[in-house]
């Protein structure tokens, strides 16, 4: 034994030299397509452990610590997948073949999915990946530029502030937002979402696509679909991304300086300011607005076997608003889940949980803008010195914010269970539970204080007793649907049938009440006492700021019924058949049911014999659709007539108060669904093997039966200005759409641009519909004048005022013209529309639509090597906007830069009025209507992806870096912040009042995988 023990320590240290230099193997190479081009992205795995990597942009690859015995899989959407044992190869060239039967695209529609090529509807789809793109709390934003027919607006640049969306147009009077439907659940926002999260988002624009949702999908509906696990992933794949980001003005308005202000007002008031050169020039706008971070973390978990897969994620984001005390966090957990119980039987989850935490500023940007720059923010000396300066008319804005405490705080789960069965093949049924569940908290605090004019009196700027206030809003929605579908292939026949049955709660309660004088200061004492709320003593009763109450419009149930038919003939022929019964408890009992059909055609013509001698087209459809769906988005008690209580009369021998009640507003009991049918003819295109793609669209689409409030006859006895709801309206939208895309590859250059747009004309058809009293909606009054109008044949929301053709000159002009008593020399001069000879409300006509006739998009994406660079514009044309801001003027306030060119007997302008503080030169006319058009470079940006070789070396199996600016350039004529002025109220569209500034971001991302 002892003769062959050298022997063996010779063999194993043999043996294990020999393993050692086996398992330090190292594998390059590319993997490309059968046509020879690169493939990035492409996974590949080695065989039996958790290691792997993913081609560069170049289809390159690296990957160490190999022996002969290794086996490669890659894999790639799109392509089979392909093993190869390593052996002695150190490089290897891989070809991977297209797979026929996954290379059809899969389009996500209501209840189910279905191949573009089947898709008789008119949906667009935006893929997760541009979702990311835009550094934003709501990922809605994203769609901007996106989508053609698709509208989307800030209402605010404030942090959390929510967005305005409309899908062809604005298709009512009341809310004209679509759904949204995350995982089967719908919903009326999804600002909670964190957009890593999310797969793909389809719009469902036509009648064929959005009829299965009924009552629901009258304004469109948006398909959110959040990433899952898949099978064949043993291996978590883990995913982190960070995004930097720093915010800034993207635009300071014009307004006029201290001495021009200073001038201005002399010529208004003489003697105001002895020597305009020596006075203070505030620039509020620089002091109010900083630059202010953002942030944005995500890390993910996804993998899978044959029996379960999961996807698990944590996402953080903290923006800071531009205006101090002004910020949104929130904080994102994700849960889905599928498990397989047998090979029929699949039980799920889809699990959001988001805390959020919103800090509101105090609304001091209409007070930047109207400050006087002579005013100063603090007083520098005397007995003041230190203090806040007095701004006259509208207050400090800086002690504003200081004295400012508003938080709001939401707890917000959108959470579903689910359970399918494949009964036999072709034949699942599936149901599923649903809950969004919402609870809010308010708390506003602000503590005694003065701000003092600098002679030591006391302004109106103060608070004489600290004073807080609460509030809790809590909102439950619980959505019950059971589905079966079924889907069997005969020969050259294809059909596909879905019915299902849901059900849907939505109910909320909201408590509100408030208190002064408290004790302290310190948050630690921001709670609400008796006697903060009465105390005879200092004269404070606030027990009319207890409120417990619901909100009528979230406050209802509804029963559902589907039906969904899909027939494709020979790949050429295609007929969907959609049908749905909605009930729902907003509506009297005798209209609570209504249904809403569709039917769409398509024809295949590539797939036909005659157009294979045409070579240059890869594909070629032919589709249309018609069909009806409903809105019944108004407060269920519209249908009640309502007794007014509390109402204590005084009568009888010794006058005493008697507790009352009596008739209020009147209900409806003939209410019924408001209902939208629309037409649409579409046509889908490739050219060029696949390069060139476009895809167009007319749609004509009418609401009819609108609900809409009408002022009734006095007789009834309701009283003056009392409003009922009724079916009155009728509306309709028309346009085109198209989205055109093309592809070129030249080597390592990969170009692809792509082109969308979409044309919209709105216009009301009737109002009142011959019943109630109004033939016209009138908007916000300003100055005691509506700024919009709703009337037949003018758009939703119409700018109304009056006409002016330049200023009066001379007296001798003025006396020639007509003119009100209060306009003289230096004034504008309004049109006598009617040519009565008199200026009177009767010449106030059509000033602009706020709706844009032409909304499109641009996007370029580059790609060279490792290289990425991508640029989006987005914009639209032939809206106005109404620069509310300017028209309000009781006191004397700045003014915007245009103002110093006015007319004088030296500067005879025809163009800006004579100066003054207020009055006739401010009634709402066209010379506040400004152009709404613009074009913004939404987004560019120049990634780097990480060569594999480095990243293996790294043990990370892709990374990614990324330089990004959103809204950098914006070309526009509007003399406000930002001409992108969203409104949930379709009445007050594009009236900028002075909302937050929309900023520029710049923004740096890291994103790896593991």
């Amino acid at each position: 034994m002892k003769r062959f023990l050298p022997i063996l320590i010779v063999l194993v240290c043999v043996f294990t030299f020999v393993q050692s230099g086996a398992q330090s193997l190292a594998v390059t190479g590319v993997v490309k397509d059968e046509q020879g081009n690169p493939l990035p992205g492409v996974s590949i795995q080695v065989k039996g452990t958790t290691r792997g990597t993913v081609t560069d942009g170049n289809g390159s690859f690296a990957i160490e610590n190999l022996n002969a015995e290794s086996r490669l899989v890659f894999s790639f959407i799109g392509f089979l997948s392909q093993e190869i044992l390593v052996g002695n190869q150190t490089t290897l060239t891989v070809t991977l073949a297209e797979d026929v039967e996954t290379l059809e695209e899969v389009v996500v529609v209501g209840y189910g999915t279905v191949k573009k090529s089947d898709l008789t509807g008119s949906v667009s789809s935006v893929k997760g990946n541009d979702l990311i793109k835009i550094p934003a709390n709501n990922p809605v934003q994203a769609l901007q530029g996106k989508v053609a027919g698709v509208q989307v607006s800030s209402i605010s640049g404030a942090p959390g502030a929510g967005v305005s969306v409309r899908v062809r147009g604005t298709g009512t009077f009341n809310n004209a937002a679509p759904i949204f439907v995350v995982d089967g659940v719908i919903l009326d926002d999804i600002s909670f979402l964190n957009a890593s999260d999310i797969q793909s988002m389809e719009v469902l624009k036509d009648a064929s696509s959005t009829a299965i949702y009924g009552s629901r999908g009258a304004n469109g509906v948006i398909l959110v679909t959040t990433k899952k696990g898949k099978s064949g992933n043993e291996a978590p794949v883990i995913n982190v991304s960070a995004d930097f980001s720093v915010q800034r003005l993207a635009k300071k308005i014009d307004l006029l300086n201290g001495k021009q202000f200073a001038t201005i007002y002399n010529e208004i008031s003489p003697g105001r300011f002895n020597n305009v050169d020596a006075v203070p020039n505030t620039d509020w706008q620089d002091l109010i607005f900083r630059d202010a971070p953002m942030q944005n973390m995500q890390i993910s978990a996804t993998g899978g076997s044959a029996k379960s897969q999961y996807f698990v994620s944590f996402g953080y984001f903290n923006q800071e608003g531009i205006i101090p005390k002004s910020g949104y966090e929130r904080i994102s957990i994700r849960f889905n889940n599928t498990y397989h119980l047998s090979d029929k039987i699949r039980l799920g989850n889809n699990i959001t949980f988001a805390p959020e935490r919103i800090q509101n500023a105090p609304n001091v940007v209409f007070s930047v803008y109207r400050a006087q720059p002579t005013s100063v923010p603090f007083y520098l000396t005397g007995p003041l010195a230190g203090q806040y300066g007095a701004v006259p008319n509208v207050g400090n804005p800086l002690a504003d914010i200081e004295y400012n405490n508003s938080t709001f705080k939401r707890f917000r789960t959108v959470s579903n269970v689910f359970g399918e069965w494949d009964i036999i093949k072709g034949l699942t049924v599936k149901s599923s539970f649903s809950v969004d569940l919402n609870f809010g908290r308010s708390r506003n605090f602000s503590p005694a204080y003065t701000i003092f004019n600098d002679d030591g009196t006391a302004t109106p700027q103060q608070n004489v007793f600290s004073d807080v206030s609460k509030g809790s809003t809590d909102n439950a929605q619980w959505l019950l649907e059971n589905t079966i579908n079924y889907n069997k292939e005969i020969g050259k026949n294809r059909f596909g049938v879905l019915a299902g049955y849901t059900m849907q709660s939505t109910s909320n309660e909201t408590i509100r009440l408030s208190g002064e004088n408290l004790q302290r200061d310190n948050s630690d004492f921001w709670y609400i006492r008796p006697s903060y709320v009465y105390d005879e003593s200092n004269g404070i009763n606030r027990i009319g700021s207890i409120e417990n109450s619901v909100d009528a419009n979230n406050f209802y149930n509804m029963i559902s019924y589907l039906f969904r038919g899909n027939y494709t003939y020979d790949d050429k022929y295609l007929l969907t058949l959609t049908y749905r019964i909605d009930g729902t408890s907003t509506f009297p009992e005798a209209n609570r049911y209504a249904s809403f059909p569709s039917v769409a055609v398509g024809w295949n013509v590539i797939n036909e014999s005659f157009m294979a001698p045409i070579s240059f087209l890869s594909d070629l459809k032919l589709r249309a659709s018609y069909g009806s769906v409903g809105n019944q988005r108004i407060a269920y008690l519209d249908q009640f007539s309502v007794v007014d209580s509390e109402l204590n009369p005084v009568f009888g021998p010794d006058e005493s108060l008697n507790p009352g009640s009596s008739f209020g507003k009147p209900g409806n009991v003939n209410l019924k669904w408001e209902t939208t049918y629309q037409t649409d003819f579409g046509i889908e295109a490739s050219l060029f093997d696949n390069r060139f793609r476009a895809e167009i669209d007319y749609y004509n689409k009418e609401t009819r039966d609108i609900l809409v409030p009408l002022s009734i006859p006095g007789h009834l006895g309701a009283g003056q200005g009392v409003k009922v709801t009724y079916n009155a309206g009728t509306l309709y939208n028309r346009g085109v759409e198209f989205d055109f895309s093309w592809t070129q590859e030249f080597k390592d250059l990969k170009i692809k641009a792509g082109v969308l747009g979409a044309t919209v004309k709105n216009r009301v058809k009737s109002v009142n519909g011959g019943i109630g009293v109004d033939s016209t909606l009138a908007g916000p009054f300003y100055n005691n004048n509506p700024v919009t109008l709703t009337r037949a044949g003018l758009p939703v929301g119409a700018f109304f005022g009056y006409k002016t053709n330049g200023v009066f000159q001379s007296q001798a002009e003025l006396d020639a013209y007509p003119h009100s008593a209060q306009a003289g020399v230096g004034d504008l001069r309004f049109v006598d529309i009617n040519n009565d000879g008199v200026i009177n409300a009767a010449d106030r006509t059509y000033l602009g639509s706020p709706i844009p006739t032409f909304t499109y998009g641009f996007n370029l994406e580059i790609t060279y090597k490792n290289f990425e660079l991508g640029l989006d514009f987005q914009g639209q044309y032939g809206n106005k906007i109404f620069n509310a801001k300017e028209v309000v003027r009781p006191d004397p306030y700045n003014f915007e830069a245009r103002a110093f060119d006015r007319w004088t007997p030296d500067n005879p302008s025809n163009t800006v009025p004579r100066s003054s503080f207020g009055g006739y030169n401010y009634t709402p006319s066209d010379y506040f209507i400004q152009d709404g058009s613009f074009f913004r470079l939404r987004n560019a940006s120049i990634a780097y992806n990480v060569p594999s070789v480095i990243a293996s070396k790294l043990r990370i199996k892709s990374a990614r870096v990324v330089l990004r600016g959103t809204n950098i350039f914006t070309a526009s004529r509007f003399t406000g912040y930002s001409p992108e002025i969203g409104s949930a109220n379709v009445l007050e569209s594009n009236i900028d009042t002075g909302i937050y500034p929309i900023t520029s971001i710049y923004t740096l991302g890291l994103n790896a995988t593991f």
